[in-house]
């Protein structure tokens, strides 16, 4: 019998190792995959962020030139107001001019 005892252990305890040997690649397999699935995730991230940088930088370009169209459309508001001033002036004048002419 104590032979029998000791195959039946030997048995058993071959199980176990198979079954631990299964479950540690199983375990291994899952580990690697979820390693690459956590590189895709990566990638994504750094994709992502490379993109978020260039519509950064194009955002301050677009805002660097709103800030000077605002400015030039500033000055062409000032201008026409010049510019209108001139005129009334040069209408003015011109009436000064043509009631000289009438009276002299």
């Amino acid at each position: 019998m104590a032979a029998e005892e000791v195959l039946q252990g030997a048995d058993h305890y071959k199980s176990e190792i198979e079954r631990l040997t299964r479950e540690l690649s199983e375990t291994t397999h899952e580990k690697i995959q979820a390693a690459e699935y956590g590189l895709v995730v990566l990638e994504e991230k750094l994709t992502l962020k490379q993109q978020y940088d260039e519509l950064e930088a194009e955002y301050d370009g677009l805002k660097q030139e709103l800030e000077q169209l605002k400015e030039v459309n500033e000055l062409c508001y000032r201008l026409g107001s010049v510019s209108r001033r001139v005129e009334k002036i040069i209408f003015s004048v011109r009436r000064i001019k043509l009631f000289f002419r009438k009276t002299y």
